[in-house]
């Protein structure tokens, strides 16, 4: 029996099954660490007004699909466990690297690109503490990894030999739970605060249009922070769009640029709670 599987693993339609399902198997890893790392993030900043909300989704999916697939291939093509585990490792430093530069340095230069009324007022900065979230995020992501690249090689070839959908699922299934759990874990490092900021943000700017021309209750006002937005009570609109243009080593101080109709303002959130505002400029007819 055992002379006929290793005969059987060895021919040359096997093998190449086992190498395209190992390409599969990494795209969909990468896909499914995206979707958790940035996916979520870029769902609920729609729901907030964000500004190109689901920029760093696809700026994050595309090259993890990519590193992905190239390591599930490898990994078929040399078929050890140890080194499917050791490539998957080395694959994570790039999830590591993104989960912080996407954010934090990258996103600059993609939203200047597709907003180019952005440039000049984004003040994004690599600050040395950053180095740590890099570590951090390995940490994490390192432990998930390792597990998917354990269990690459066993899963791919039961499904490479099953002659069901779900025998041929089931890796993948595998992956959405395993790297689902790693990307909500690497959303709270680095999305998450400026995701909050720009959530209180537009909440408040909500609770204004809400109450204009209204009586409001000054402790409520307070709590909503409504006297940060009185230097730009006159440009504010129903319509408008978020994004976060800087913030201090730590992400509690975040700055907020908000585009109205008919100006652009930027806001100073301190630990998701809206500070000062301040209009920018106008824009074109407005």
């Amino acid at each position: 029996m055992k002379p006929l599987q290793s005969e059987l693993n060895a021919r040359p339609d096997v093998l190449r099954a086992k190498h395209i399902y190992g390409i599969w198997f990494g795209i969909f890893l990468g896909l499914a660490f995206a979707i958790a790392a940035w996916g979520i993030d870029a769902f609920i900043l729609t729901q907030v007004h964000g500004l190109l909300p689901w920029l760093k989704f696809l700026g994050g999916a595309i090259p993890c699909m990519l590193v992905g697939g190239f390591t599930g291939w490898l990994s078929a093509r040399l078929n050890r466990s140890i080194l499917s585990v050791l490539f998957w490792l080395a694959a994570a430093s790039i999830f590591a690297w993104l989960t912080v530069s996407l954010p934090l340095t990258i996103a600059p230069g993609l939203i200047g690109f597709m907003e180019p009324d952005t440039q000049g007022l984004l003040h994004y900065t690599y600050y040395e503490e950053f180095s740590s979230r890099v570590v951090v995020a390995y940490i994490w992501i390192a432990i998930f990894v390792a597990l998917a690249g354990l269990l690459q090689i066993p899963l791919s070839d039961s499904a490479v030999f099953s002659t069901s959908w779900l025998g041929k699922l089931a890796p993948m299934l595998v992956c959405l739970v395993l790297m689902g759990i790693c990307g909500i874990l690497i959303d709270s490092l680095n999305n998450g605060p400026l995701r909050s900021a720009t959530a209180a943000l537009d909440n408040t700017i909500q609770f204004s249009i809400d109450h204009r021309g209204r009586e409001v209750d000054p402790a409520e006002s307070r709590k909503m922070h409504v006297g940060a937005l009185r230097t730009i009570e006159d440009a504010i609109t129903p319509q408008r769009r978020l994004i976060v243009s800087g913030y201090d080593a730590f992400l509690g101080e975040v700055q907020v640029l908000i585009k109205f109709e008919n100006a652009w303002a930027e806001c100073k959130v301190f630990y998701n709670q809206p500070i000062t505002c301040k209009k920018i400029s106008n824009l074109p007819g407005g």
